[in-house]
């Protein structure tokens, strides 16, 4: 069974409908990592050479870009994503299954493109989700 890629959005613990967001992103925009958070004494021994580990935590971040917005969509979307902590459902590339996960939204750029007379546009605008 195939999962249909979808990403969305809502505040954290909200009862409310999700905001599929999947449409703003651009081709090849939805990045997947798994980032190792180590232990203190974790690294490589000076003696032995040796390197040792003990992983604490692997949090899931995703990479973000959009295709060029529209002035009304660029607002839309920051204001969603302006929350200290959402629930971000997403496909999980490891588990071949959808996932909720509970992350925060770092910087968020977004460069004027141009003004059509009818709209204005923006580019550039792209951030990572990171799980708690």
């Amino acid at each position: 069974m195939s999962v249909v890629f979808t990403l969305e959005v809502r505040p954290y613990g909200s009862s409310g409908a999700y905001t599929d967001i999947t449409d703003l992103l651009k081709e090849q925009g939805f990045k997947w990592s798994r980032n190792d958070i180590d232990a203190a004494n974790s690294g490589r021994d000076t003696q032995d050479g040796l390197m040792h580990r003990r992983r604490v935590a692997s949090p899931k971040r995703y990479d973000l870009s959009c295709r060029p917005l529209r002035q009304e969509e660029l607002s839309a979307l920051l204001t969603l994503i302006d929350y200290e902590w959402l629930d971000v459902r997403a496909y999980d590339p490891k588990t071949m299954t959808k996932v909720t996960k509970k992350m925060y939204v770092s910087t968020v750029p977004a460069t004027f493109l141009f003004d059509d007379g009818i709209k204005q546009w923006w580019t550039g605008v792209a951030f990572n989700m990171i799980e708690q």
